[in-house]
């Protein structure tokens, strides 16, 4: 079958049924304070993440959560669906053999950024980047980029126009008739790919297509640069993040 996650969004009474079943079965079921990617490691079978840890390491970064309905909820992954708990329909995240046929040049990044509805939704401390945060994208560049000049700015860009093409797309591809977003960079140019992977941003659509931060790289052990299918189940609707942000 490949790389496959299950995630659910729960409040806590569908969590302490979760806890049940896994205790009864004798099962683990850890848990995540820090970092929320931690849970997309193929070698976790399954695991769920607090709303805490989306204060954790990552803080600015993941600050989208706090603006959206999903505030507040726990996240459930698992390596197989978990139908025999009927808590509804998940996120399925699959590894994909679709790569874009190419990336934005950096005036349609600048253009990304300029959509009225990122920058309506965008967090206020989005953009209040720290010392720490660039060192920690440098030393990543330098890696793997080790005879290119790091230039953060250009850098921030591409991590705010790809959140950007999450909200507001310009870049989409039609697969089986159906229209996806997909991250508009590769892995050293992404920023909180868990926003996307968990639907945070981009839940209108039913499919989509990312590729992992360094950040999933380093924490989730997920392949630099290998895109995933991110499919929506068929099941009850969900109100998109954008209208959630309107009411």
């Amino acid at each position: 079958m490949g790389y496959q996650k299950f995630c659910y969004w729960v409040d806590s009474d569908v969590l302490k049924k979760v806890r049940e079943a896994v205790n009864q079965r004798k099962e683990d079921l850890g848990e995540e304070l820090r970092i929320p990617c931690r849970v997309l490691r193929s070698s976790k079978e399954m695991g769920y993440v607090t709303p805490s840890a989306w204060e954790g390491f990552c803080k600015r970064r993941t600050s989208w959560y706090k603006k959206s309905d999903k505030m507040g909820k726990f996240l459930v992954v698992s390596n197989s669906p978990l139908r025999h708990l009927d808590i509804g329909n998940p996120i399925v995240i699959k590894t994909s053999h679709f790569k874009p046929k190419r990336f934005p040049s950096y005036e349609e990044v600048l253009q990304l950024i300029q959509s009225e509805k990122y920058q309506s939704l965008k967090p206020d401390v989005w953009e209040k980047v720290d010392p720490l945060d660039k060192e920690f994208y440098r030393r990543w560049f330098e890696r793997h980029r080790p005879k290119e000049p790091f230039d953060f700015e250009k850098i921030f860009a591409h991590h705010s126009a790809n959140h950007a093409n999450f909200i507001d797309p310009k870049f989409l591809v039609t697969i089986d008739g159906i229209k996806a977003p997909y991250s508009i960079a590769d892995s050293i140019h992404v920023c909180s790919s868990c926003i996307e992977f968990f639907n945070i941003l981009g839940e209108q659509w039913p499919v989509k297509y990312v590729v992992p931060c360094i950040g999933a790289v380093q924490f989730a052990r997920l392949p630099i640069d290998q895109y995933f299918e991110v499919r929506i189940q068929r099941g009850e609707y969900r109100r998109p993040f954008q209208d959630e942000m309107t009411k």
